[in-house]
């Protein structure tokens, strides 16, 4: 079975400003609710998605890869409970939606310029904490941390360009996603989680996400999907066998999951199997 690495937000699931990309704008009863915070609804997907996304699950071996910690990813329904779900961009691994004690999360290899503690690269973003566009600053499993701007236009480009030239020595990388600023140490990254749960180097690898914390995972897998906005498609990103979807927003996330459904890899196994497409 086609293994399928699938990034969640902005990806497959749309927050409100997420779905506001969306182009044509998509009818409140054409969206099914994915996640509650706080009493309220706070991500989408289209009924169509989800239809597609539990077909997708129920044909191929499914592979949530999310940065979000354990908390905010048990907010989220899915139409199947994943056999594996990989959280924290790899630092936590769950089997049937518990907790693998044993998961050995990616790291970098040793070598003569080690990656500096989570402690080095948190104090950057507690430098700019108390300034009037911080929301907050939050560590993550111990592996990685964040900063969350009241807005995404409210991020000083100059500090977001400093603030990479700083971390590069420390071997730690940045990625702006939405509202949020990440930084990442080096080795942990979803194309090594991805490729420790992967059943050998033999086994057929669909991935997809919208985000430069997706791109090494993107450039790992046989062949990848990405929608027609994000960290990605700002950049122009592109790679042999990568598809891109027409339409931005929560209408790519239905592209996306059709495109996995109508793949060879996946096609092929439903055919085998007799199945066939709703």
């Amino acid at each position: 079975m086609t293994l399928v690495a699938l990034d969640l937000d902005r990806t497959v699931i749309y927050s409100a400003s997420a779905v506001a990309l969306s182009e044509p704008a998509v009818a409140v009863e054409d969206l099914r609710v994915v996640e509650v915070h706080r009493g309220a609804p706070s991500a989408w997907m289209t009924h169509r998605s989800w239809t597609l996304l539990g077909d997708l699950m129920r044909r191929a071996r499914v592979v949530p890869v999310t940065t979000r910690d354990l908390d905010q990813y048990g907010r989220i329904m899915l139409p199947v409970v994943p056999e594996v779900a990989l959280c924290a961009n790899g630092a936590v691994r769950l089997l049937h939606g518990h907790v693998d004690d044993g998961w050995a999360r990616p790291s970098a290899p040793a070598g003569p310029s080690p990656t500096a503690p989570l402690a080095a690269a948190f104090a950057l973003l507690q430098e700019v904490a108390r300034e009037p566009w911080v929301s907050r600053t939050a560590t993550v499993a111990d592996a990685f941390c964040y900063l969350a701007a009241t807005g995404r236009t409210a991020i000083p480009a100059s500090w977001t360009t400093e603030l990479t030239a700083r971390c590069e020595p420390l071997g730690w990388s940045v990625s702006v996603q939405g509202r949020k600023v990440y930084l990442m140490p080096a080795g942990l990254t979803k194309a090594a989680a991805v490729e420790a749960v992967r059943l050998g180097a033999g086994e057929p690898l669909l991935a997809a996400g919208d985000s430069l914390l997706d791109a090494e995972l993107l450039e790992l897998a046989d062949a990848a999907v990405r929608p027609a906005h994000g960290e990605l498609h700002d950049r122009d990103w592109l790679r042999p066998g990568l598809a891109v979807t027409s339409a931005p927003g929560v209408h790519a996330g239905e592209e996306i999951l059709a495109w996995l459904l109508d793949h060879p890899l996946v096609a092929g196994e439903a055919r085998r199997g007799q199945l066939t497409r709703p």
